[in-house]
């Protein structure tokens, strides 16, 4: 196995600048020591293809650069690994978690497929990859075979499969953010289900999800594993449908960053159906704690600008419940903001008890009343 100070040293030793990348528990060690590293820029990307893009930029400008990514998003990856790099013959070192590979864990099923299509997409793309195993080889001699593709203008990845990495890294536990007051997703989820009077609701993958299904399972809820950053697209796409029903969203500030156009589209359909609510505790808590750029975005301000008709912020446990009410009883869409923290029971996936089908049929039943309409 190879530690995360190791993980840093080899791709210093390789000469790398500039890390860009997306939360991942597997990578959760290198990116808490990259965020402090003296000689290494690590720039947290909003999705894969984000940070792909960034570390071909840097490279552009005479800086060697690596990524780091999860095979769950390696189709984020596709465009600009094919349309930017492969034809600007642009050096980039990826290095991808292998999330589901041989074969996915229980209650995972969102990584049946990816954990089994990377590796071929790769060789149907004529990309080398290696390998990085608990058992071996050594990162040192992995990267070193990956220098001749480099040096023929090349990217090349670097698959690193469950448990190949160790974690020696301090804590998150001295994170900036970790102070930081307000709700956090257990009082959320408690104050949106202390309020629904029939509403449909969709929660993003993660620990939103989680907390959903241990604090209030029903036929109702829509539980998303994996498809990160997609929500909000699945509830205008319902509400759209089913105008005379309403649809809440459970979204995260990481999710909604990962595909923050969807904002732009929900406001110029304007469904007055739908209310979005962006839970931003400024962490991706779920793969570590690595914090988001949520700092630096005003959800609200953006919502209010791409057409959204109701916007609100709430930052105490105490005005929760009474901002949530608000929210559901205005015309949509509307959006409400929650400034909260990282924490909350983490608890089972639905997963455990239901597969990801039944979700969607017992969701899609109570929508049509009982009808396939596939």
């Amino acid at each position: 196995m190879t530690s995360a100070s190791a993980v840093v040293s080899e791709l210093e030793r390789a000469g790398v600048r500039l890390v860009s990348g997306v939360p991942c528990s597997y990578f959760a060690g290198p990116i808490r020591l990259l965020q402090d590293h003296p000689r290494i820029r690590y720039v947290p990307a909003a999705n894969e293809g984000a940070a792909l893009a960034v570390a071909a930029g840097a490279r552009l400008a005479g800086e060697p650069s690596a990524v780091l990514a999860q095979n769950s998003g390696f189709g984020n990856l596709v465009n600009p690994l094919t349309s930017l790099v492969l034809p600007y013959r642009i050096p980039v070192l990826v290095l991808v978690s292998m999330r589901g590979w041989p074969v996915p864990d229980a209650g995972e099923p969102q990584h049946h497929w990816m954990g089994k299509v990377v590796p071929q997409w790769l060789d149907s793309l004529e990309l080398p990859h290696r390998m990085l195993r608990p058992g071996g080889p050594a990162l040192e001699t992995v990267l070193q075979e990956t220098r001749p593709v480099l040096e023929s203008g090349r990217p090349a990845f670097v698959l690193v499969a469950k448990g190949a990495l160790t974690d020696d890294s301090p804590t998150a536990e001295a994170d900036a953010l970790g102070d930081r007051i307000g709700p956090d997703r257990d009082d959320l989820v408690d104050a949106v289900l202390a309020e629904l009077r029939g509403e449909y609701v969709l929660s993003t993958t993660g620990y939103l999800s989680r907390a959903l299904y241990n604090r209030g399972d029903r036929a109702r809820n829509f539980y998303m594993q994996g498809s990160m950053g997609h929500v909000s697209g699945i509830a205008l796409g319902a509400a759209l449908s089913r105008p005379t029903e309403k649809f809440v969203v459970l979204d995260g500030d990481g999710a909604v960053l990962m595909h923050m156009g969807t904002l732009a589209t929900v406001g110029h359909h304007a469904p007055e159906n739908l209310v979005h609510v962006i839970f931003d505790n400024g962490v991706y808590d779920s793969t570590g704690g690595q914090p988001t750029s949520s700092p630096a975005v005003r959800f609200d301000e953006v919502a209010r600008a791409t057409g959204y008709f109701y916007v609100d912020r709430v930052s105490s446990v105490g005005g929760l419940r009474s901002a949530v009410r608000a929210a559901l009883e205005a015309r949509g869409p509307a959006l409400l903001v929650v400034n909260g923290r990282a924490g909350g029971t983490a608890g089972e996936r639905a997963s455990s008890a239901l597969s990801v089908t039944d979700i969607a049929t017992r969701f899609r039943r109570e929508l049509t009343g009982g009808r396939e309409e596939y």
